[in-house]
């Protein structure tokens, strides 16, 4: 499958708070509502993230088919909002978000990638396993959802 991936723009937030909705949606259960939310952006919280830092949305045949976004910290880069559609799962879009992500890293000069996930999200973690992703042991709860702390050590 043919995909693009490039630098998301404020005219693609609806469209990246569709795509998490439709990659969350038949996980909402085992979030927490607050978690949920948290989760699922609205497009006013993607304007947010998107002042933050880089995002990036992949698209097949013009469709969105994925987004991921980025926010750099003094030693890191955390990889946040990753999301696949359903229908592209499997295709290999996620590595190609995944990848985007690390080049950014690389550029910015940290040695670290970062991310939380839940321990349901197992197709997420088999792919953030096959990037070189480890755990840390380290978790978080900010939301009722217990997070897991992953990190890619990158060799500069």
């Amino acid at each position: 499958m043919d995909f693009a991936i490039s630098p998301a723009t404020a005219q693609d937030a609806a469209a990246i708070a569709a795509l998490l909705k439709s990659a969350f949606t038949e996980f909402e259960a085992l979030y927490t509502p607050e978690a949920f939310a948290a989760t699922v952006l609205s497009p006013a919280a993607i304007f947010t993230r998107l002042a933050e830092g880089p995002l990036w949305i992949a698209r097949c045949k013009s469709l969105p088919i994925g987004a991921v976004g980025a926010l750099r910290s003094p030693d890191s880069v955390l990889v946040r909002g990753m999301a696949v559609a359903p229908s592209a799962r499997g295709l290999g879009a996620g590595k190609l978000l995944l990848d985007q992500v690390e080049h950014f890293a690389r550029q910015e000069g940290v040695s670290t990638l970062a991310l939380y996930t839940t321990n349901f999200l197992d197709r997420a973690i088999c792919l953030y396993r096959a990037s070189g992703f480890a755990f840390t042991g380290d978790k978080a709860n900010p939301h009722g959802t217990e997070l897991l702390r992953m990190v890619k050590v990158l060799t500069l």
